[in-house]
């Protein structure tokens, strides 16, 4: 009784916790659950020293100069942080289109300002026909100015227009007096990261204010008082990445997310509820809602920020929290049927699954785990999504579904629940003979296949740009190459760019279309320039723009490669031990996962689909699922083995498969409603990312049959007849 009110109190404490984290009463006016970039828009800015390895102190400064700036451009809950040995990493959320460029210009500004007087010769040269080679020597740098602020410049006598106003430091008052008064009638242009600004000549001594003109509008003035007050960078930066989301793509990925979840989560409600009956599928369904709530709360206690394809890991989490209550309400199943009472079989059905469903988890936790440490961005939010919604899930499992159900059945003795299939006699390992020759020609024709034709790789791994543009539906593909070629961007041609049309815009005379170029033919950072300038030049506009320089891209190859390898050496790691000395169902769990994986590698040549990093996502959670059904079939087969004595290892291999079966069908059924909902509800972003999670499911569930099973029962088998000589030996020696 204390043990069951223990309980209760814990739930009860958990789910105040999910609310008061969720509503945050003690931050009035902000945002409880922060939403990543690509729901709620904005500017991801990777910026690269182009020195290697720079002094970490002068990163540290960058970094706070950088974060200076970004403050005072008015963005609410920047990120900008130091990655790695030589990045920095700026997040910008909730900037409109029109500003993300400019914010892109003013981050990676070195901001070196110089005083250089004209040399005589050019003293009579217009100020836009100047060079550096025009100029003497700098006289003096951005670090004499105290403050700069902009202004527009109204008066008698001089032009109108915004003009950057400073003043000098103290400290160099008299110098700089001193300077200008010793040059009075000669021209001093004012230069800004090696471009001329203005060069006019002295008129009076300057001794402790001045001013910069021929700016060309007030927010470009804005931006030069900005980096003046912040300084200059101590270490030279260039933009290595960009990732631009507009605010209506933003608002559309939320809008799809949602309703993938609540398609594919009521599909999956509705399932179970036939399925196990108003007692048992009630249950479950409180369960995963309580899930969910956890989920949401623990993200807002984190301050994790829920992206796209988080959202679409909250939704997978319901096939989860399924999974591991099919486990147990199986096995109860398979008590009532032996005529067991409802609380016996409970009791049984709860206990002798309670290793299946950690052991099945823990495979993908894993896996969730591995892809956390080596992605960023949203697929980063996906894992942590994963991850929580895992450890939610079997908190589910283990604790309030046993919970609730005993309060529940206390003065009953009804399940509701009908006693659905047993299933008997089918030799799986015998049809092992057939299908394994099979399901390998097939797996490593894939792998030939793509090892001959090539992935074709996003622009994450390949670097380069991505712009996606809602244009006029009469806009074709030549005339977005027209358009590229009258804009002269230069590196970049009509005829050199890959043009990928997508689905029907928002409205019906609108449609999406990808604008992509090679890294070969890009500027750095152009996409938003190379974005705007083609919206309005085809009458449509950005939804979102990419740029993936080659460092970057280089390191998300090397990530991707890392962590499958990483993930398939946890989970064989962790199975071999809890398996231990049946090390072959590690192995062969393993190969099963390979031929999966390489099956929905073969499903994206099929259907021309790009390698991105959320389908790198989608395949480790497909590694993670097809390891989890094998698990099931594992543990079952290591159950019998303690409990059955009359049976051949063939026999009993095939004993646990039958026993198995309709968990596996269940579970693979209800994770499918999740994926279908999200390829026909998740839009384009989750588009690839389904259609390997739906693949991958199916194969996993082939795999785990039709490839562990015969695997482990022939080896067995192999090593028994290999023992036998040795043994009879042994036999006549004694």
């Amino acid at each position: 009784m204390k043990s069951r009110n223990a309980t209760g109190l814990l739930i009860l404490g958990l789910v105040i916790a999910s609310l008061l984290f969720l509503w945050q009463p003690w931050n009035q006016g902000e945002s409880s659950l922060k939403l990543g970039l690509d729901l709620q828009g904005g500017l991801r800015v990777t910026l690269q020293a182009d020195t290697a390895n720079p002094l970490r102190d002068d990163l540290n400064a960058a970094r706070n100069i950088v974060e200076n700036r970004v403050n005072q451009f008015g963005v609410s809950e920047p990120l900008v942080q130091t990655s790695g040995n030589d990045r920095i990493v700026v997040e910008l959320p909730g900037l409109t289109s029109d500003d993300q460029q400019r914010a892109l210009d003013l981050i990676g500004q070195q901001a070196v300002l110089e005083f250089r007087l004209v040399s005589a010769a050019a003293n009579s040269l217009p100020t836009e026909l100047l060079t550096l080679a025009d100029l003497e020597s700098a006289a003096f740098t951005g670090e004499i100015i105290q403050t700069a602020s902009a202004q527009f410049q109204q008066g008698m006598g001089v032009p109108s227009g915004p003009v950057v106003v400073f003043e000098i430091r103290r400290d160099s008052v008299g110098d700089f007096g001193n300077f200008t008064g010793g040059n009075v009638g000669r021209r001093m242009a004012i230069v800004l990261d090696d471009t001329i600004v203005t060069a006019p000549t002295l008129q009076s001594r300057i001794s402790d204010s001045g001013q910069i003109t021929g700016v060309g509008s007030l927010d470009e003035a804005s931006d030069i008082a900005l980096v003046l007050r912040s300084g200059s960078l101590p270490i030279s930066l260039h933009v290595e990445e960009v990732r631009s989301i507009g605010p209506t793509l933003g608002r559309d990925a939320i809008d799809a997310g949602i309703l993938s979840a609540v398609v594919g989560g009521g599909a999956v409600i509705l399932a179970v509820l036939l399925y196990y009956g108003p007692l048992f599928g009630g249950v479950l369904t409180f369960a995963i809602a309580l899930a969910m709530l956890f989920i949401l709360g623990i993200l807002a206690a984190l301050g994790a920020a829920l992206t796209m394809p988080g959202l679409a890991g909250l939704v997978l989490t319901i096939g989860a929290a399924i999974d591991g209550n099919v486990i147990s309400f199986e096995r109860i199943r398979e008590e009532l049927r032996a005529g067991r009472g409802l609380k016996a079989a409970m009791k049984r059905g709860f206990g002798s699954s309670l290793s299946a469903i950690i052991d099945a988890n823990v495979t993908t936790l894993l896996a969730a785990l591995a892809l956390y440490q080596y992605t960023t961005g949203p697929v980063r939010g996906f894992a942590i999504t994963l991850a929580i919604g895992i450890v939610a899930s079997v908190f589910a499992n283990v604790v309030i579904v046993p919970y609730v159900l005993g309060l529940l059945t206390r003065k009953s003795d009804r399940s509701y629940m009908w006693k659905g299939f047993d299933v008997r006699g089918l030799r799986f390992v015998s049809l092992g003979k057939v299908v394994v020759p099979v399901l390998a020609v097939l797996a490593l024709g894939l792998v030939a296949w793509i090892g001959v034709k090539g992935l074709s790789m996003s622009t994450d791994f390949t670097g380069g740009n991505n712009i996606q543009l809602e244009v006029p539906a009469a806009v074709t593909a030549a005339d977005i190459r027209n358009s590229v070629d009258q804009l002269a961007v230069p590196g970049i041609t009509g005829a050199g760019v890959t043009i990928v049309e997508a689905e029907a815009g928002s409205g019906a005379a609108t449609r999406i279309v990808y604008v992509r170029t090679g890294i070969a033919d890009t500027a750095t950072g152009d996409a938003g320039e190379l974005a705007g300038a083609l919206a309005r030049d085809l009458g449509g506009t950005v939804q979102s723009a990419d740029f993936v320089g080659p460092a970057v891209g280089a390191d998300l190859r090397r990530a991707a490669v890392m962590a499958v390898l990483v993930s398939l050496a946890l989970i064989l790691v962790y199975v071999a031990w809890r398996f231990w000395p049946n090390w072959i169902i590690a192995l062969g769990s393993v190969i099963s996962s390979a031929h999966d994986a390489a099956i929905a590698l073969g499903a994206l040549m099929l259907f021309n689909i790009e390698f991105s990093i959320p389908v790198m996502a989608a395949l480790l959670f497909v590694v993670g699922y097809s390891l989890n059904d094998s698990v099931i079939i594992a543990d079952r087969v290591r159950e019998n083995l303690r409990t059955v004595r009359d049976m051949s290892y063939r026999d009993i291999v095939d004993l646990a498969v039958n026993q198995t079966l309709t968990r596996t069908i269940v579970t693979s059924g209800t994770t499918l409603l999740v994926a279908l909902a999200l390829l026909f509800f998740g839009g384009p972003v989750l588009y690839g990312f389904s259609v390997v999670l739906i693949v991958g499911i199916v194969a996993g569930t082939l795999s785990s049959i039709f490839i562990l099973a015969p695997l482990i029962a022939w080896f067995k088998e192999w090593e028994r007849k290999a023992k036998a000589p040795n043994a009879a030996k042994r036999a006549r020696t004694a």
